[in-house]
């Protein structure tokens, strides 16, 4: 999971957007991004685990917009709709409004920063999270959509899952952000 943390964190174009967007420093916008990053990829893998459907964010990440949203992040980050998008896949990946709301403010506790600018950066990032996940499945996906006997089901969620958690030793490190959001809905 770190792997796929590290495209959004250390993607210093995305960091850029997003803090000119918001109107904030650089080194700001990287605090807020460092600590939701790892939530939203642990909630993302929550929601591939769990009983829930993940149907819609499994669309997502088989969609090619949102792999090119990391390349091209100014564009992305002027989007008219990432927000409206972003709040959409916000609320698959946390489950509702209510728990991306305590997310904020959890993230608001350990940075300091404003609590609506990490509201407004959010909805914002959540695509970026399933654009490096698209960007990481695309030879999957892609191969799966050419094998006509490949099952539409966990097959794809069970790569996802293995690509979060590659070195399947259950470590912090691959597990952290699922910890703590459990940790902040709890």
């Amino acid at each position: 999971m770190a792997g796929l943390i590290d495209m959004i964190v250390n993607n210093p174009d995305i960091v850029k957007s997003i803090a000119q967007k918001e109107g904030i420093s650089i080194n700001g916008a990287g605090s807020i991004i460092d600590q939701l990053a790892p939530i939203l990829m642990g909630a993302t893998k929550e929601n591939l685990r769990s009983d829930r459907d993940s149907s819609d964010i499994l669309k997502h990440i088989s969609d090619s917009q949102f792999p090119e949203m990391v390349d091209k992040p100014e564009e992305a980050v002027q989007r008219g709709d990432l927000g409206d998008l972003g709040n959409i896949i916000l609320g698959q990946m946390t489950g509702s409004k209510e728990n991306s709301r305590k997310v904020a403010k959890h993230v608001e506790q350990q940075t300091g920063m404003n609590l609506d600018i990490i509201k407004s950066i959010l909805p914002m990032l959540a695509p970026f999270i399933i654009g490096a996940l698209g960007k990481m499945a695309a030879p999957t996906i892609s191969n799966q959509n050419q094998n006509t006997h490949a099952s539409h089901g966990g097959g794809l969620e069970d790569i996802l899952i293995g690509m979060m958690d590659q070195d399947h030793d259950g470590s912090v490190i691959d597990d952290i952000g699922g910890m703590i959001l459990k940790q902040i809905l709890a």
